[in-house]
């Protein structure tokens, strides 16, 4: 792939910095998860008599640095322990003896219930901050019936279910299922051989390529027709009859509902056509940055005087170009199969997946089904993120078979078996896309589509409220430049001026963008907290390693001379001298911290590792005593 400028390079790295955060904080999730249900086996089984146990109650999963009151608040469920019990014996009619906390997910409280002979089912309870009540869970439920029954993919039968709290003795909204068959995959994904992993892999896209096929009238989430009022429901498909039992309503995407977009009212669907969804997708942002009383803070760069400075004004500019190009970024309606309406399944990684023991390439059941939407194909089309890997990636759409470095015979045996191993990776890798395109052609036009930079822009567009308004306007001044460039048609236009300006922007953000990195490479996966949280018992080290942080930007300031010290520098100094230095405090400051171009120029934070709890951090990589 070749850059031609400077300010498309910017817009690259912000791409791939938001990606790397997201697969960071999701590897992050995987291994708390992993540690999580490796304690499963050493839980004590809860009390027969079923009274209410105020632990089922609370997050425990982790800690948050930042907000952790409001944090803990929003996943916090209280519900009749005693009555859920009583539903789910009632729903496979037997009486229940015995309750088992699950794991905590983000948005969920899950307990496992044991029955007197023997049988046992999971019972699901949204957390606060899983979406909108009765929606959420109204749509999961029909969601998990439809892809079981519709689209022949393996899930869990639901036996009994509430959407509405206030109808129900148990006092919360609940699904109770069928627990799922098999061993989780994350017991013995490392353990299967190359050639079971791929043929795992090609079950995948054979249920990846059935969901590409499925055919709907708009736009939105699954629902049962009975659970929607007339005017928030569109047919299931054209020619649905009246007995249909499935219909399209408001969507319960994920992105729908972050970083306080759940509360705010704007137009959640259902709809008819692509450019409603897009639309939909900028009066959304738009909306969101206009009432929310607070910006959610930046994910991938550090902002700040010196750095670039999110405001409402440039965030609602974005959007208002966003408007007015996103119709001439679609794919063309000859690509009409990659505009389609379609469910996907956005996070199959190894702990939502459980296979055969006795073969594990055969799937018996996929789990987690909240907040699916039905969108186009070329926003949901992804790779499973179980081939997901760390370490140099395959070019984009290539399908040629990886292979070992020139100098292998060069190497050490470490760095020999490390060269097998990332080759191995991608071998799989290559091995979906190959399967993909011989055997799902719709979801790899898709993945074409999205290599594109019409697909980035309106891809990006999507979570302009919390960052990326700066690169994102650099990233149009570009193509404003280009007079055979893809916005040659959209009507758009922009001064000499606001280019300049928006070009100064993206260079301030990737300044931001390698703060950050080197900030989070400094403290260290295990400490930095992605997504605001850590592993419970790594939170003091992480309130010592965010703190010994802010004391080495302090003394960088410090230590400059006085030519340098402008009204930057003594901005970034006041601003960390005034907050406070508990750990809820400290991520904010870091976030929000100023330094000066020349700062960043001269003394960006090398890739280190916090390691010695009871020494100092240095960003020259040192631990002082």
């Amino acid at each position: 792939m070749s850059w031609p400028s400077r300010p498309c390079r910017l817009f690259y790295t912000w791409c791939n910095s938001r990606q790397q955060v997201c697969q960071a904080s999701r590897r992050v999730k995987l291994q708390r998860l992993t540690a999580s249900r490796s304690l499963r086996n050493l839980q004590t089984r809860a009390s027969s008599t079923m009274g209410d146990n105020p632990d089922f109650y609370s997050f425990t999963r982790a800690r948050f640095v930042q907000n952790e009151k409001a944090e803990m608040s929003s996943r916090r469920v209280t519900f009749n322990v005693s009555e859920l019990a009583n539903v789910a014996a009632s729903s496979v009619g037997a009486s229940c003896v015995g309750i088992e906390r699950l794991p905590d997910g983000m948005h969920n409280r899950a307990l496992l219930l044991t029955m007197d002979n023997g049988k046992q089912v999971v019972a699901k309870l949204p957390c606060p901050n899983a979406g909108q009540s009765h929606f959420t869970t109204a749509s999961e439920v029909a969601t998990m019936e439809f892809m079981r029954t519709r689209l022949n993919t393996p899930v869990p039968e639901v036996y009994a279910w509430c959407s509405h709290a206030e109808r129900t003795t148990v006092g919360a909204e609940y699904i109770i299922m069928e627990k799922a068959e098999g061993v989780l995959l994350e017991t013995i994904w490392q353990k299967m051989e190359l050639r079971q992993q791929g043929a795992l892999v090609k079950a995948i896209v054979r249920l990846q390529a059935e969901w590409a096929s499925s055919l709907f009238a708009g736009y939105g989430s699954i629902y049962y027709a009975t659970d929607l009022e007339e005017e928030r429901r569109l047919p299931l498909h054209a020619s649905s009859s009246a007995q249909e039992i499935f219909a399209l309503g408001p969507i319960t995407g994920r992105d729908w509902n972050d970083n306080g977009r759940l509360d705010v009212a704007f137009d959640r669907g259902p709809w008819k056509t692509v450019e409603q969804y897009l639309e939909a997708v900028g009066l959304r942002e738009a909306k969101c940055v206009k009432e929310l009383s607070r910006l959610p803070p930046p994910q991938v760069t550090l902002s700040g005087p010196g750095l670039y400075e999110s405001t409402r004004e440039k965030k609602l500019r974005a959007l208002c170009y966003y408007q007015q190009i996103f119709r001439h970024l679609l794919p063309h309606p000859g690509d009409s199969p990659i505009r389609r309406p379609v469910p996907w399944h956005g996070d199959l990684h190894v702990a939502n997946m459980f296979v055969d023991p006795k073969d594990p390439t055969k799937i018996l059941s996929i789990i987690d089904w909240q907040s699916t939407e039905v969108a186009p194909l070329f926003v949901q089309a992804r790779q499973p993120y179980i081939i997901d890997f760390e370490g140099p990636q395959l070019p984009d759409l290539s399908t040629e078979h990886p292979s070992l470095p020139e100098d292998f015979d060069q190497l050490s045996p470490g760095e020999q078996a490390a060269a097998h191993n990332l080759r191995l990776r991608q071998a799989l890798v290559m091995a979906y896309r190959q399967r993909t395109r011989v055997m799902a052609p719709d979801i790899w036009k898709a993945f074409e589509y999205q290599a594109t930079p019409a697909a980035q822009l309106l891809q990006l567009a999507r979570v302009l409220l919390v960052d990326g308004e700066g690169m994102y306007t650099a990233r149009i001044a570009e193509h404003l430049r280009d007079p055979d460039g893809i916005l040659k048609e959209s009507g758009i236009s922009m001064t000499e001026a606001e280019m300049a300006e928006a070009e100064a922007d993206g260079e301030k953000a990737v300044l931001g963008i390698q703060w950050m990195t080197g900030i989070s490479d400094t403290i260290g996966r295990e400490l930095f907290p992605l997504g605001g949280c850590v592993k419970t018992e790594r939170y003091d080290e992480s309130k010592d390693a965010l703190r010994q942080c802010k004391e080495q930007l302090l003394d960088l300031v410090k230590a400059l001379p006085e030519l340098l010290v402008d009204q930057h520098s003594r901005r970034l100094r006041l601003s960390l001298q005034a907050s406070q230095t508990e750990p809820t405090e400290a991520i904010s400051s870091l976030s929000s911290m100023s330094v000066p171009s020349k700062l960043l120029k001269k003394s960006a934070p090398q890739k280190r590792r916090y390691k010695h709890a009871s020494g100092r951090i240095d960003f020259s990589g040192k631990p002082r005593n």
